[in-house]
């Protein structure tokens, strides 16, 4: 499977499990939020792979698929599911390094590198204040995590 196509599908599937547990009232009328968020979250996916794209093409390596190996159809649907699993988590990278640039632009972000456990404090009043924050938190911090972030490099996760 190719890496955008991984990305369409994640980010559709994250978009259709955040979607399901709300709805938008517009126009005298109702809708499930998945009808907004799964198209939204396919877009989100795109964006992110074209951005991939841009910096293998700066790097001179041509964008290739994720496996290139055939096989039976047990074998590459496991794939597939590996390719879907590794692209949520570079979503989910993608917004832990948008709540890192947005610290810095708050100009908070030296304040966390020094306390890391301030993390856990502003997970924990944002959930205050939005209860499924947490569980979001916690997604986007595993994904930063599965591409190596620490203290040197800020805390940002570096997707590759």
């Amino acid at each position: 499977m190719r890496r955008p196509l991984a990305l369409i599908i994640a980010g559709s599937g994250i978009g259709l499990f955040i979607g399901l547990s709300i709805g938008i009232a517009a126009g005298g009328t109702a809708y499930n939020g998945a009808v907004f968020l799964v198209p939204l979250g396919a877009f989100i996916g795109w964006l992110i792979s074209t951005k991939s794209d841009q910096a293998e093409d700066l790097s001179n390596n041509s964008p290739s698929p994720i496996s290139e190996q055939g096989g039976g159809g047990a074998e590459r649907f496991g794939e597939g599911i590996g390719a879907v699993v590794s692209s949520a988590l570079t979503i989910a990278a993608t917004v832990w390094n948008f709540h890192i640039d947005l610290l810095q632009l708050l100009g908070l972000l030296p304040t966390f590198i020094k306390q890391p456990l301030l993390f856990l404090g502003l997970a924990i009043v944002a959930t205050m204040l939005f209860p499924p924050f947490l569980v979001v938190y916690f997604f986007c911090w595993l994904g930063a995590s599965h591409f190596g972030i620490s203290e040197e490099g800020q805390y940002r996760a570096i997707i590759k």
